[in-house]
């Protein structure tokens, strides 16, 4: 009887090893592991939370390094950087030319004194940047399809003031999210996620400081080593 036993754990043991290197997909994010990434993303409208500029259209793409600083059998948190060489932001304008923070306002008081008037067209402002400071958990860290928070911060600098003249060329950044990280292979990525993205100006301005909120959905894809 007891041989029988064991001659059966024999037979079986290799199927529960196949079993546990299925449930095993991916050790890319181990401590020490680096991650480079490239994305893109849009953000077709703005919202007034933090910042106060209305009708905002956010393009963004660009490029990051991540760095596992710790992993546990759960979770794994990284350090990022990225750099944006590519930031558009489109607005609405005046005769093409005025950028307008608030476009419904001017629509509602010219309805109110009987005028056809409001924005008349829309300006894209070209801008590059950073974001030196940033940090991301990943759960289920061996899994293939992971969830993802994150949050940065960093800087963009534009061509002209943004988000209407005399407030800032340089706007300071910050956003926050999550998003699911889907491995195509042990060492590859893609990763779809959402982010809160504000652009701020800190006061630094003049007369005042309105903000752009975005909801920014973007795209990613990542080589481990």
């Amino acid at each position: 009887m007891t041989l029988r036993i064991l001659l059966l754990c024999l037979l079986i043991s290799p199927i529960f090893s196949l079993a546990d290197d299925k449930s095993t997909y991916t050790n890319a994010f181990h401590t020490g592991a680096n991650e480079y990434q490239v994305w893109s993303g849009y953000s077709p409208d703005s919202l007034t939370w933090i910042g106060k500029s209305e009708s905002r259209r956010l393009f963004m793409a660009g490029a990051g390094w991540r760095r596992v600083l710790l992993a546990t059998n759960r979770f794994a948190w990284k350090f990022t950087l990225d750099i944006v060489p590519v930031a558009l932001v489109s607005q609405p304008t005046l005769n093409g030319t005025e950028t307008v923070q608030n476009p419904s306002t001017i629509a509602a008081q010219c309805q109110a004194a009987g005028l056809s008037c409001g924005p008349t067209g829309r300006r894209t402002t070209y801008g590059v940047g950073f974001a030196p400071i940033g940090f991301e958990f990943n759960f289920r860290r061996r899994q293939r399809v992971q969830p993802v928070l994150g949050i940065n911060a960093g800087l963009l600098h534009f061509t002209r003031d943004v988000p209407i003249a005399n407030s800032s060329a340089t706007n300071f950044t910050f956003s926050f999210g999550a998003g699911l990280q889907i491995f195509t292979s042990p060492s590859k990525s893609v990763t779809v996620g959402y982010r809160f993205h504000h652009i701020s100006n800190a006061n630094s301005g003049n007369p005042f400081n309105p903000g752009i909120d975005s909801n920014f959905i973007y795209v990613g894809y990542s080589f481990h080593k």
